[in-house]
């Protein structure tokens, strides 16, 4: 596909064949989210390729029971409904066919260290913070969409699964200073998908300064 028509048609897609996108194609997504650009090339993320559904199976069990929790702590009825819309969002990727798991390795950013050194800490320190880190696995990750679309493949950026990132820590067996902070599920679309929503429009977000 041609650069533009890959980001001018890529949407969001929930629902997906079964059929399985063999390793080869995996492997050209993630490269694509290897190649992004990070923070002083910092290059700090790790990507896991899950096909297992019992281990797709472990990661929604740990997103519902972290939803039970949530829901034992909210006392409104209203919002309950909510939350018990929320989860299915939350959960419908044990149904693609390949998750990626995005994984952060903790970085200071340089700014960050030299403040430290000169002993600046607390509110003082987090006024300078400019989430650096964070922001790399973003860019990754919309490399990785973008891939996946111009492949023939729908994908969802999936956050809100990492309410269970501790429970996640622990089912792949992170390091310390590792951490999940994204899922992509990636599959064929289903033949019939709803249309994209809609954009806002450049003049709404776009202004020039000359």
């Amino acid at each position: 596909m041609e650069f533009f028509d890959v980001i001018n048609t890529r949407k969001t897609i929930r629902k997906y064949k079964q059929e399985i996108p063999p390793l080869s194609d995996i492997k050209k997504i993630v490269d694509a989210g290897r190649l992004a650009p990070s923070a002083t090339n910092n290059q700090n993320w790790k990507f896991i390729a899950v096909y297992n559904p019992e281990l797709k199976q472990k990661m929604t069990d740990a997103v519902v029971d972290r939803f039970k929790e949530i829901q034992c702590l909210v006392k409104d009825e209203t919002d309950n409904q909510r939350l018990n819309g929320y989860r299915y969002y939350s959960m419908f990727f044990k149904d693609a066919p390949v998750v990626i798991v995005v994984i952060e390795k903790s970085r200071k950013s340089t700014i960050m260290s030299i403040l430290e050194k000169n002993g600046i800490t607390g509110k003082e320190l987090k006024k300078y913070n400019n989430r650096s880190s964070i922001l790399s696995m973003g860019a990754a990750v919309e490399n990785m969409t973008l891939a996946a679309h111009a492949l023939g493949y729908g994908s969802c950026w999936m956050c809100a699964p990492i309410i269970a990132k501790e429970k996640f820590k622990e089912i792949f067996e992170l390091g310390e200073s590792e951490r999940v902070v994204s899922l992509l599920a990636i599959g064929y679309p289903q033949d019939s998908t709803p249309p994209a929503p809609p954009k806002k429009s450049m003049e709404e977000v776009f202004e020039v300064r000359l």
